[in-house]
């Protein structure tokens, strides 16, 4: 039964493409493929009635048993399927391509002292802001704002994490029921040391998260205060996001 073998090899590449589509074709052949393989070689054996017994033993032989060639047919096109795979991941890789190919779709927005690297799709506000950046997705789920400090307006027992929490103050006393989640995290390399908190709180019966960062850069006078602001359920969504666009804050000499 080739003819049969090559539409159900058929059917399961595009029943692989529906959900569950290979299930319910295997439970179908498992139903009927036994009665219709029955009924098939009663129709063949029926043929045979009026023929000699060598002639009858002649036609079932051409009309059932198997194919050695059919063997090497099969095999040739699992090879040639396996060739076909391993070569277009040769020729179209992802990976470190698909990561450089997103590094070109990214934009650079700065401040005066410091640069970071957006997605492609973020566009930048410029009017009616205090901040010294300030960037939004196109659909403005996610809003980031950046303020640059100078270390040399502050007293010498002011630091930037002074800052940080004095930042943080100000801007909750405008928001209702505002509430400390979690230290996101506090790393410092050999280069810069980057602080992130994150808070909630309520405007006009909104509730937002707030993603609060300081970013500071060894023997560099200035540093920044880094805000982001996206509601709870969106959180998840943008998360690495926003932990890229800070990571990617540069200092600028």
């Amino acid at each position: 039964m080739y003819l049969e073998a090559f539409l159900f090899g058929l059917l399961s590449l595009f029943s692989a493409i529906i959900p569950g589509g290979g299930l319910v074709l295997h439970i179908l052949v498992g139903i009927f493929a036994n009665s219709y393989y029955r009924n098939k070689a009663k129709k063949t054996i029926e043929q045979t009635s009026h023929m000699t017994q060598w002639e009858a033993v002649q036609y079932i032989k051409r009309h059932g048993g198997t194919n050695v060639l059919s063997i090497f047919v099969t095999l040739l096109i699992v090879v040639s399927l396996a060739v076909a795979v391993i070569a277009g991941i040769a020729f179209f890789p992802t990976g470190e391509n698909e990561t450089h190919s997103q590094v070109l779709q990214s934009k650079t927005f700065k401040t005066d002292h410091f640069s970071f690297t957006f997605p492609q799709d973020w566009k930048q506000e410029k009017e009616n802001t205090s901040l010294d950046l300030k960037c939004l997705t196109y659909d403005e789920d996610l809003l980031t704002g950046v303020l640059d400090y100078d270390k040399a307006d502050y007293t010498d027992n002011f630091n930037p994490e002074d800052a940080l929490t004095s930042y943080i103050d100000e801007l909750l006393l405008q928001h209702d029921n505002p509430e400390f989640i979690e230290v996101m995290r506090d790393e410092k390399d050999e280069e810069k040391r980057i602080k992130t908190v994150l808070y909630s709180g309520e405007l006009d019966s909104d509730k937002y998260y707030y993603i609060i960062s300081l970013a500071e850069f060894k023997d560099f006078d200035k540093f920044a205060i880094i805000v982001q602001i996206v509601r709870p359920s969106q959180f998840e969504k943008y998360k690495s996001t926003c932990e890229d666009i800070i990571n990617s804050c540069q200092r600028i000499q």
